[in-house]
């Protein structure tokens, strides 16, 4: 039988119609998935995809047979979750983002395990990427409605002295890369025309948190990241309510069939809305 990776990569990439979108969910390279295909397609002796140079499309076996394949990966992750609920009745793992894992999910664990509930996050960084390892997944996802807000927040005695927009000075903005940190959308919402921050640029969510509470400067984030730091008072919000991030926290499940007894009480305790 030709290796089993291989086949999942055929199944995803049919499935998802690219190299590129079957990566994320696998959490590969789009090179390693390619790699796979043509060790598979050398082994069978058979084309299954057709390359383009806008990309690939199945070929009529490659169509033919991938509804088989989805149906067999399907039943072996089904297998595999009823064996992990048997083994461990009160195991939940939840598919995020390391910075939603470490900022949102984590102050909240403590409270599911006085519950009796075992709560492990798997860190990914995409929604493709959480099929199959895990049985909730959360996500700040693009949405048109009950999204979060964007908010600027500061130091607290750096916050007392910033009461206005025009005050801003752009070497003192922090910048958090992506959607979660979008300061064009809040300068919008502020009215500063054309004003762009120049400040330190953070890949990670906690380190930018960090340096903003150790007096770094201005940083603008989603709210569900910074809500614990603001809570604890380690940062506090300046400059009005924000501005719409065009993204919503979401939590929702990864399983086919229906939920089990402790995936459905960690939803009911977590969900955002």
């Amino acid at each position: 039988m030709p290796p089993l990776t291989a086949l999942r990569a055929f199944e995803a990439a049919g499935r998802l119609g690219g190299f590129t979108p079957a990566a994320l969910e696998l959490g590969v390279t789009p090179g390693a998935v390619t790699a796979h295909l043509k060790t598979l397609e050398s082994t069978l002796g058979v084309a299954l995809f057709e390359r383009h140079h806008r990309g690939v499309s199945l070929t009529e076996v490659g169509a033919r047979v991938l509804p088989e394949f989805t149906a067999a990966f399907d039943a072996l992750g089904a297998a595999v979750q009823t064996l992990e609920a048997e083994a461990a009745p009160g195991l939940v793992r939840i598919a995020t983002t390391p910075d939603l894992a470490l900022l949102w999910l984590s102050p909240r664990l403590p409270a599911l395990r006085r519950q009796g509930l075992q709560v492990v996050p798997v860190p990914v960084d995409h929604p493709a990427a959480a099929r199959g390892v895990a049985d909730l997944a959360l996500f700040l996802v693009e949405a048109d409605a009950d999204t979060e807000p964007l908010i600027a927040v500061a130091a607290p005695d750096l916050a007392v002295r910033l009461t206005d927009a025009g005050a801003l000075i752009p070497a003192d903005c922090l910048v958090l890369r992506g959607a979660q940190g979008d300061w064009g959308r809040w300068t919008r919402a502020a009215g500063l025309t054309g004003f762009v921050p120049k400040g330190t640029i953070f890949a990670q969510a906690p380190l930018a948190i960090e340096e903003t509470a150790h007096g770094a400067g201005v940083l603008v984030i989603a709210r569900p990241l910074v809500q614990a730091a603001l809570e604890a008072g380690r940062v506090a919000q300046i400059l009005g309510s924000g501005a719409d991030s065009g993204l919503a926290l979401w939590l929702w499940s990864l399983r086919d069939g229906a939920d089990g007894a402790a995936v459905a009480r960690v939803r009911a305790a977590l969900d955002p809305g």
